[in-house]
């Protein structure tokens, strides 16, 4: 038998042989907690205590998930490693929703909507409540629902906020209305968007105890990857699945729990010996990514939150340089002394622009950046751009495609219905809604008995008879499992004259061209899911595509090429960078204004504590003494995190006028 512990430091090798009973891993950044949990893997099968179909690993991005299941695939072998779960809790959920969701009264063949989808449908529901001189942000709802749905509220459990605006008020005294119509709405559509598969699975395993048994018995050993993460909902799928045997392994870090603006709970960590007395906790304190001065400015300021489990991280990479701290003018003069600074680095250390990458709190900070850097000749990428599933063109076919899986999908239909053009008018549609709601039907079913009854006629009529016949024969197509779903969807797409229409709603030729590119990248995830998948099928691919909507994202993280990064500190998480510039190091900005208001100064504090634990070789700081907000140009203050960090660990470079650093001098 192999020994997975020998090349492990202590506190590693007591959590990978810690196998029986509830485990906290406390893993500091850069500790190696990907390391414990593939090798914990590796160590059950290895000592016969599990078969790999007996191990279940949640994660929280589909780029952990595929990087665990490689690493894993390398010590156990790939057909032992293609028997663990290892997965998202989403792409988890969707596996038993696809089981037994007909349990709830769905079919198996829901689809799931994305967040336009859901933004679509909560527009028609407040649309439809009435009151029309109220105008509603359908992102303010879905963002409020979303919230709701992952501290496990539905809307019949939904409870009251407090409020501070009026704002607030308007949004509030309507969400429980409005978050039962958009869920009814969902289920006439026969689907669900991304919070519901964790709802209705919680859902499912509270009304069917047979449904929990058989998760249960399924799984003997559970790992769950940055708990620091999870919300309420996720704490209590967990605490169903792990309650018979009680072998959950959590690994996270309190400190980088940044995510409380969508439901994290860093309580979930930091109470695990309440709700698992007899729980093993193992810290893991010695860092392999950084130099001892980074780890000694995070450690001093991370100790000043109250709310944390005590560890200090230590470096055995040497001592490594002072953090350099530069004070600007405003921020046109911080994003150059930033350009500057890096060709200084590079200079002296033969770095490659690659190795760098620019940190901030919020998106509008990227500017002034992006116009320096180009300025300077300094190539760059925006982390975080649209994502590609966003994109119009890659919605469209997507949407097609759906509404052939579902026929009672709504967004997926209205999103095509005239995609391109077919003559019906939202009178038509208003017409269908209202028979929609009338005899509870599909609005794709409304648009058929509107033909039936005569109730339209002339183009409409005639649009409206081509459209679902194409869907139809298309459906039929389809279900047809020896056809080619990438021959199909190429076929469908020339039916339609989409490439016509691109051309139609194009400004050049170029832009056309991007849009078939984009058109063909869709046609290329079929056929490579066709070759990867034993049963491929329209629904299965449309499945993998929702689950990994972020991959254009992080293959832009993977393939940046010998350019600079600019990124949200958020964005950031899990990455790590030889060099890392974090800018805007103002109170109002780090930490947020509206953080403070709303009293999140420790979770401000544990995103800069996350911002200088990316850096490998070197942290750079740079701070403006004046911004521009609003079109008014206004003074700030340095942000209270700086003076946590022990002056003899960071070298001050003023590139301020001596009258700008007195004015600031006189700020409250």
């Amino acid at each position: 038998m192999r020994n997975f512990l020998s090349d492990l430091n202590e506190p590693q090798q007591r959590a990978v042989a810690a196998t029986e009973g509830p485990v906290l891993v406390l893993a500091g950044a850069g500790s190696g907690k990907t390391r414990v949990i593939t090798q914990r893997i590796a160590h059950l099968i290895a000592s016969d205590k599990a078969a790999p179909r007996q191990i279940l690993a949640v994660t929280f991005t589909n780029k952990a998930a595929d990087e665990m299941r490689a690493r894993v695939a390398g010590l156990v072998g790939p057909a032992a490693a293609g028997e663990i779960v290892i997965a998202t809790f989403h792409a988890y959920c969707l596996r038993v929703l696809r089981r037994d969701i007909e349990r709830l009264g769905y079919r198996k063949n829901f689809t799931i909507y994305t967040e336009s989808d859901a933004r679509a449908l909560l527009r028609r529901v407040t649309d439809e409540m009435g009151g029309r001189g109220d105008r509603f942000s359908p992102a303010l709802f879905h963002a409020a629902i979303s919230l709701r749905k992952n501290a496990g509220e539905t809307p019949d459990s939904l409870r009251k906020k407090p409020l501070r605006t009026a704002t607030e008020e308007k949004y509030e005294t309507r969400l429980g209305d409005v978050y039962k119509r958009y869920q009814s709405a969902l289920r006439a559509a026969n689907s669900l968007d991304f919070d519901d598969l964790l709802l209705h699975t919680l859902d499912l395993w509270r009304r069917h105890p047979e449904a929990l048994a058989a998760a249960r018995n399924q799984f003997r050993y559970i790992m769950v990857d940055e708990y620091q993460d999870t919300n309420k909902l996720q704490y209590d799928l967990l605490a169903l699945l792990a309650s018979e045997h009680r072998n959950l392994c959590v690994v996270g870090d309190d400190d980088q729990s940044i995510y409380g603006w969508r439901g994290a709970q860093t309580r979930n960590i930091l109470d695990f010996e309440k709700d698992y007395p007899e729980a093993q906790i193992i810290t893991l304190e010695q860092n392999y990514r950084s130099t001892a001065t980074i780890l000694k400015a995070a450690n001093a300021v991370i100790q000043h939150n109250t709310a944390r489990r005590s560890k200090q991280l230590w470096s055995a990479l040497g001592k490594g340089r002072a953090l350099d701290w530069f004070v600007c003018a405003d921020e046109d003069a911080e994003a150059r002394e930033a350009a500057k600074w890096l060709r200084h680095v590079m200079r002296r250390t033969g770095a490659t622009y690659g190795d760098f990458t620019v940190l901030y709190r919020s998106n509008i900070q990227s500017r002034p950046f992006e116009l320096a850097f180009r300025h300077a000749g300094i190539p760059y990428i925006v982390i975080g751009g649209q994502d590609f599933f966003e994109r119009a063109e890659v919605k469209d076919v997507i949407s097609y495609l759906k509404a052939i899986a579902n026929p009672r999908d709504e967004a997926a239909l209205l999103r095509i219905v005239n995609m391109p053009r077919r003559g019906i008018g939202d009178a038509l549609l208003h017409q269908a809604h209202d028979l929609c709601r009338s005899e509870k039907c599909s609005i794709g079913a409304a648009l058929s008995t509107l033909l039936e009854r005569g109730a339209t006629h002339g183009r409409g009529a005639e649009g409206i008879r081509a459209f679902l016949g194409l869907l139809q024969t298309y459906r039929r197509r389809f279900k047809n499992t020896g056809a080619s779903l990438r021959k199909l969807a190429q076929e469908l797409i020339i039916a339609i004259d989409y490439p016509g229409e691109i051309d139609r709603m194009s400004k050049n030729r170029e832009q056309a061209m991007a849009r078939m590119e984009n058109i063909e990248a869709v046609l290329l995830a079929l056929e490579q899911y066709e070759k990867k998948t034993e049963h491929p099928s329209l629904s299965g691919f449309l499945d993998q595509t929702h689950l990994n909507s972020d991959a254009m994202t992080e293959s832009k993280q993977r393939n940046t090429g010998n350019s600079a990064r600019l990124m949200t500190i958020h964005s950031a998480k899990g990455l790590e960078f030889p060099f890392v510039f974090v800018v805007g190091v103002e109170d109002g900005l780090l930490p947020h204004e509206q953080s403070l208001k709303e009293g999140n100064l420790e979770e401000e504090r544990r995103l800069f504590y996350v911002a200088l634990t990316r850096g490998r070789r070197h942290v750079a700081l740079f701070e403006a003494l004046s911004r521009t907000r609003n079109g008014r140009e206004r003074l700030c203050k340095t942000s209270r995190f700086m003076a946590e960090i022990p002056e003899t660990l960071v070298n001050k470079h003023v590139r301020a006028a001596p009258e700008m650093m007195a004015a600031k001098r006189r700020l409250p």
